[in-house]
């Protein structure tokens, strides 16, 4: 299996939103934020190695003397012990602190239920990947796009490809969160509703969300004008090809 991240683009370059520099209530992204953080403990596995997970098998599998890898092929379960969060897919295949790929995936914890065409994790490398449509949801939040990367060394997570939030309402072309600090990049075509207040930006537009905090309540500055760091980053991330070892 090999994934090729979006073609880069001049993301300091980003022409403006439609609109000036606005406070938001912190709703929407926050929620994408959650998601991210139940995918933490995909890396992690790395570091304990797939010996600690449960794993069921739903049927055959077999060892792939080749390359190592222990093939469910009639789908199976893996559970981590430590967070609890489990995936169910219909085929699986892991190598022991290496990597787990997974088709036709669900995958349940506490911020609800996330469902992936396929996901691909390179333990090694500390890097996620799923793509072939992903869907979240829980109560009031449903959110698809085409694929989410995830990043552990550089702490960036990326949603790439007509993101869609029915509840609440945001979309996106692509949005970047930093999970250290919450800082996200939306990159447009966009539109932020919050309550009465909309941001829009077209095609290729930034919007940078800062996470503030008004007498005890979180929220977003947004702008313009993205830090240069940032841009860089998130430049970097969407131009770096990235494989697993998968088929």
């Amino acid at each position: 299996m090999k994934a090729t991240a979006p073609s880069p683009s001049s993301v300091s370059g980003y022409p403006g939103c439609v609109v000036g520099p606005q406070r938001c209530r912190a709703g929407s992204l926050r929620l994408l934020v959650w998601l991210l953080a139940a995918l933490l403990a995909w890396p992690a596995w790395g570091q304990a190695g797939v010996a600690e997970l449960s794993v069921t098998a739903y049927g055959r599998q077999r060892l792939d003397l080749e390359t190592g890898r222990t093939v469910l092929e009639d789908g199976g379960e893996l559970v981590d012990r430590t967070s609890g969060v489990r995936i169910a897919a219909a085929w699986i295949a892991y190598l022991d602190g290496i990597e787990v790929v997974a088709r036709g995936v669900t995958l349940d914890g506490d911020v609800g239920r996330v469902e992936a065409g396929e996901i691909a994790v390179d333990l090694l490398g500390g890097r996620l990947q799923a793509t072939g449509g992903v869907r979240w949801l829980r109560p009031g939040v449903d959110v698809t796009g085409r694929s989410l990367w995830f990043d552990v060394g550089a702490g960036v997570a990326g949603l790439v490809g007509g993101i869609e939030a029915t509840a609440p309402e945001v979309s996106a072309a692509e949005v970047w969160i930093e999970l250290a600090s919450g800082r996200v990049l939306l990159v447009g075509p966009y539109r932020y509703a919050d309550g009465r207040l909309v941001l829009t930006g077209g095609a290729d537009a930034a919007l940078q969300l800062d996470v503030v905090e008004v007498a005890g309540v979180p929220g977003y500055d947004a702008r313009s004008a993205v830090d240069p760091d940032w841009a860089e980053t998130v430049a970097r991330l969407r131009g770096e090809p990235w494989a697993a070892a998968g088929e």
